[in-house]
């Protein structure tokens, strides 16, 4: 009896099937957040190219435009949305100005436009894996989202 090995190997299977199991669902979370982080990278980076190529007759480029522009290539809403902050501004020489529509006294000007873009990512199986790692520590803090930003900078003069 104690040599007979039927069924071992369910046992063995059985130690190390959670542990292949944990580590796809940590796969397919880390695969998810790279995503969305490129997602948001492209958003950024769509919306500058759009700021170097925006030719109207009627509107110049504009803070507002380029944050509509973000927040609808990321799919955000266009109105009170912080996740997205657009900037414009002159440098004289290297030296950042308050104003964008501003002239050079001395230097050579140079027109920038950045936009940035945030988003949260929140780990699906976040709450599983946290609640199991913390059973030694009770009062631990679980990490259960991570932080993404997308950011983007153009000279357009």
């Amino acid at each position: 009896m104690w040599r007979d090995q039927c069924g071992s190997s369910v046992i063995e299977m059985s130690f190390i099937l959670p542990v292949l199991v944990m580590l796809a669902c940590v796969a397919a979370d880390l695969g998810m957040a790279f995503l969305q982080q490129i997602k948001i990278q492209q958003a950024a980076a769509r919306t500058m190219e759009m700021a170097l190529a925006y030719k109207s007759s009627t509107t110049s480029l504009s803070t507002t435009i380029i944050h509509d522009e973000a927040a609808t290539a990321y799919g955000y809403p266009t109105t009170n949305n912080t996740n997205v902050v657009a900037d414009m501004w002159l440098e004289c020489g290297g030296t950042r100005q308050s104003t964008y529509s501003g002239t050079c006294a001395t230097g050579s000007p140079a027109r920038y436009a950045s936009i940035t873009i945030t988003d949260t990512y929140t780990w699906l199986f976040g709450t599983i894996f946290t609640s199991r790692l913390r059973v030694g520590n009770p009062n631990a803090s679980a990490v259960t989202s991570v932080a993404l930003k997308g950011f983007a900078e153009v000279r357009v003069q």
